[in-house]
């Protein structure tokens, strides 16, 4: 994979803009508050002991885990990151829209998905589809 060169389209920056502010401020709140991050965590179910130690390496690794495909959009310009956020994107709307007493419980979650769908969408604006044309190849390269 090669850094895409060129300046990146508006769109293509605000998605990565919000997306990165979101992540980070979900690992800003799950380390400030260690203890009611190592309940949510101990009720997903999955048998660990979870203690402050393995709360922060999960948190961290959750972040770094967004920040994946956020990069593989803004330097690469990799496609397959464009549907594979947008696959989990629906995904996440679908699970949260199946709980609906989840979004009146915790009304700030809708606010924060609806700002994250709004994010993965602008991957879909014409100066998106820009960014990630592939570029035909000059036969002269070859020659």
């Amino acid at each position: 994979m090669k850094v895409k060169r060129g300046p990146r389209p508006l769109s293509i920056n605000l998605f990565a803009g919000v997306l990165l502010a979101i992540a980070t401020s979900n690992l800003a709140i799950a380390l400030f508050d260690l203890p009611a991050q190592e309940e949510f965590l101990r009720s997903l179910g999955l048998g660990l002991d979870w203690n402050r130690d393995w709360t922060i390496v999960t948190s961290s690794a959750w972040f770094t885990i967004e920040l994946i495909p956020i990069a593989l959009v803004w330097l690469v310009a990799s496609r397959f990151a464009r549907w594979f956020i947008t696959a989990m994107a629906a995904l996440k709307a679908l699970l949260i829209l199946g709980d609906l007493l989840l979004l009146y419980a915790l009304p700030g979650l809708l606010l924060g998905q609806s700002i994250a769908l709004a994010a993965v969408a602008l991957l879909f604006t014409r100066g998106a589809e820009a960014w990630f044309a592939k570029k035909e190849i000059d036969p002269a390269t070859f020659g």
